[in-house]
């Protein structure tokens, strides 16, 4: 159920923009708090308990989203749904640079353990990074569900945001890499070692 949640989630603007040629939002929209009320069954109400302070305000926010859809058959309360995550992920690891450890260092020491002082500083830097692009691609979401139309909001909801996800991922990790030269047994590492290879320490190889 938690794969098939997260395709639709994934796929939900391009889903919800065909949809919309057959079934009238009101009905997209239950269908829509009908898989949220399925995935919270599903997860036995973990997500609720693990993430308290972001999980009920955000559930909040989409059920109040889903009621409007219906209410009022209007699929702009739809189109928000997307700019509503982007606004949790902001939270996220906006908090997270509040009350550290930031998230990007929290998954740097699930992959490499240890960090120096540089990298815990970088990894400061790169939530940062995604905080302000986060910000900037739920206004964008936004300003497309409530302005512009539904096939522009359905393009880039369901295919330029992605790409841009996809590109700023990359620069990060190829720019990383060429930063610190430190390799953790990915199947990159073999061609960025190539580009990027590892620095001599004084005492001899890295």
């Amino acid at each position: 159920m938690k794969w098939l949640f997260v395709a639709a989630l994934l796929a939900y603007p391009l889903l919800v923009f065909a949809g919309l040629h057959w079934l009238e939002p009101r009905l997209i929209g239950l269908c829509v708090g009908a898989l949220f009320v399925a995935r919270l069954f599903t997860s036995r109400a973990s997500i609720v308990r693990e993430r308290r302070g972001l999980a009920i305000p955000a559930l909040a926010v989409v059920a109040i989203l889903v009621l409007l859809a219906a209410r009022s058959n209007d699929p702009r309360y739809l189109f928000l749904l997307p700019a509503l995550i982007n606004a949790a992920l902001l939270v996220a690891f906006g908090a997270s640079l509040w009350r550290p450890p930031p998230i990007v260092e929290t998954f740097a020491r699930l992959q490499a353990g240890s960090l120096s002082a540089e990298e815990i500083a970088y990894c400061r830097t790169v939530t940062g990074v995604w905080c302000g692009f986060f910000l900037l691609n739920g206004t964008v979401i936004a300003w497309l569900a409530l302005r512009g139309h539904p096939a522009l909001w359905a393009t880039y909801t369901g295919l330029v945001s992605y790409l841009l996800v996809g590109a700023l991922f990359s620069a990060e990790y190829v720019y990383r890499h060429y930063r610190f030269r430190r390799y953790l047994g990915a199947p990159t590492d073999a061609l960025l070692r190539r580009f990027f290879p590892p620095r001599e320490a004084p005492g001899g190889p890295q």
